[in-house]
């Protein structure tokens, strides 16, 4: 097993889904169990029926994917839960260090407009400062990935693993 977390577009699904591969392993993103679980986009559930409810079933989905055998990409807040935290212990968890401006830009995000783009990444930031101490503590090994291709940032990982 191996766990990523990182902030959206450190490279946690594209690099994960190459890692399991070469380690011919499955690959799990709790993203997409978060949608199945509640039938839609996280983003509507989200906007509907509030971060609280959310963050239950963000966390009750991420604790369950922990239990998996794969490379898991733990959705971006998962690490704010303390049960999260506690289910990461003794795990290999690499964080995927990536600014926010890069982030962005992997998100396609640097079309949306200036004043979109400038109010998304205020946001990001402050969401990188909340969570970077989350992410130092329940991880054993960080790459950054600002400068990195995805085949290179899952080429890192491997090598962090292998380091480890």
């Amino acid at each position: 097993m191996l766990v990523l977390v990182g902030i959206p577009g450190s490279g946690k699904s594209a690099a994960g889904e190459l890692v399991a591969e070469r380690l011919d392993i499955p690959f799990v993103e709790v993203d997409d169990l978060v949608e199945a679980e509640v039938g839609g986009p996280v983003g509507e559930f989200f906007a509907s029926a509030g971060e609280d409810a959310y963050r239950a079933v963000e966390e009750r989905v991420a604790i369950a994917a922990l239990g998996s055998r794969g490379v898991v990409a733990l959705s971006s807040g998962a690490v704010t839960s303390a049960a999260v935290r506690a289910a990461l212990a003794g795990l290999p968890v690499v964080w995927l260090r990536a600014s926010v401006a890069r982030a962005t830009r992997r998100l396609g995000m640097h079309s949306l407009g200036m004043g979109t783009l400038v109010g998304i990444r205020n946001s990001m930031d402050a969401m990188l400062a909340e969570r970077a101490r989350w992410y130092a503590n329940v991880a054993i090994r960080e790459v950054d990935t600002d400068r990195l291709t995805v085949e290179e940032v899952a080429a890192a990982v491997l090598a962090e693993l292998g380091a480890q």
